[in-house]
């Protein structure tokens, strides 16, 4: 790997990994329903980046991916698991860009099932084909939507608004239950922690204390960006400029299509809906292929590209996450938790320079698993689980942390030798 990022480049790299489509719009549909408190995601976001620079050296020296780290430490049995348990966080950010998909699409006119069913062709065409050009142009749209959003921020009320964002959060926080708050701030902050997509960055930092600068730099950005869709959203609907607003998905797009078409024509709001449309495919077929990747890792399969049928599990996992209804945050904290609660206690024996045997480290991430995974698939039957979420990810933590307790009572908890 080469190493040569200086701080600022992996700062904007990070950011750039975290703006996306399930941090915008879904930042902008928590805002409807809780003010300023919708800004949660981002800044959760942002605490995560800030926590990650704590141990940003010590991922930079180990030079390996998550999942490396665990097949050096516990075998290559965990790197296969853990490479495919994030199939299960990325699945949430796939529906995420599912979710976005639609919304513009029924924006642009087109009903339900047609616009699920354009939007899952879409990102299956773009996963086949090469995404290296795409993804320039993906990134370009997102970028010119976020510039809209600041131009909207500055040139209207939602200016006011955004500076006032500190005290508003604090009021507004109250219209969550608050375990429901907790469980959003945990899984976002622990997925930025131990994601894969965060540590390349970190890893090709020229020295580790740009990996460390880098982190903090992205964190100190986020929270300014983290604000951003709420004050937007929170303008709009003091002017009463939401009315008719059928889908809280859609307000994010809506509101940027509107302040294009008033800034240039109603020609220009339309090709930004088209490029956000454009930019939701792009991200969703990017990790579509991660999926598949994972897939392919796990059955040994060499040539993903000549296996369509992996492609079509990948997104079929990710329209049933994303025909259960849910918002897009809770779509992807709703998995995360599971993931989180499956590797988090090896992760922090690693950090903390302690290593399990194999089998016990595997024996513990089945536990969180399959701890979580029953109250997530009890919650999605329809069970009465008050904050499904919180529950989920603190029985799967509870179950795999007895476990660990008990390797460490028996002294097979072992150091790693430096």
């Amino acid at each position: 790997m080469e190493r040569a990022l200086n701080a600022l480049q992996v700062a904007a790299l990070l950011v750039s990994a975290s703006y996306g489509i399930g941090f915008l719009f879904g930042s902008g549909e928590l805002a409807v329903s809780h003010g300023m408190a919708g800004s949660i995601y981002g800044l959760s976001t942002a605490f995560g980046m800030l926590l990650l620079a704590v141990f940003a050296a010590r991922l930079w020296h180990g030079g390996l991916p998550i999942w490396d780290l665990f097949g050096r430490a516990y075998g290559g049995g965990m790197k296969n698991s853990v490479a495919l348990l994030s199939l299960v966080w990325m699945a949430g950010v796939l529906a995420a860009q599912i979710h976005g998909g639609v919304a513009i699409m029924r924006l642009l006119g087109l009903t339900d099932w047609v616009s699920y069913g354009v939007v899952l062709a879409g990102i299956f065409i773009a996963s086949r084909l090469n995404l290296r050009l795409a993804s320039t142009i993906f990134s370009l749209f997102l970028l010119a939507s976020g510039l809209v959003l600041v131009y909207a921020v500055v040139s209207g009320h939602a200016g006011q608004i955004y500076m006032e964002s500190p005290s508003r959060l604090v009021t507004d926080l109250g219209t969550f239950q608050p375990w429901t708050a907790m469980s959003i701030f945990i899984a976002v902050v622990a997925l930025v922690c131990t994601g894969a997509d965060y540590h390349q960055f970190l890893l090709a930092a020229r020295k580790s204390s740009a990996a460390v600068w880098g982190c903090l730099l992205a964190g100190i950005c986020l929270c300014a960006v983290s604000f951003l869709p709420a004050s937007v959203v929170i303008g709009l609907q003091s002017e009463g400029g939401l009315a008719g607003l059928q889908d809280s998905k859609q307000v994010i797009p809506f509101a940027l299509s509107r302040v294009a078409s008033q800034a240039g024509s109603i020609a220009a709001g339309n090709i930004l809906l088209l490029g956000l449309s454009a930019a939701a495919l792009g991200s969703g077929a990017a990790i579509v292929r991660a999926m598949t990747s994972a897939l392919a890792a796990a059955t040994k399969v060499e040539r993903t590209d000549e296996t369509p049928w992996m492609t079509l599990i990948s997104l079929g996992i990710g329209a049933a996450l994303a025909s259960r209804g849910q918002g897009i945050v809770a779509t992807m904290v709703s998995v995360n938790v599971i993931y989180i609660a499956s590797i988090a206690w090896p992760f922090i024996c690693l950090l903390a320079g302690r290593t399990l045997t194999p089998s016990q480290a595997l024996a513990v991430v089945a536990t969180g698993f399959v701890s979580a995974s029953v109250v997530y698939a009890a919650s999605w039957l329809g069970k009465p689980f008050n904050d499904s979420d919180f529950v989920s990810l603190v029985v799967g933590l509870m179950a795999s942390g007895f476990l660990i307790a008990g390797f460490w009572l028996r002294g097979t908890v072992r150091r790693i030798p430096t």
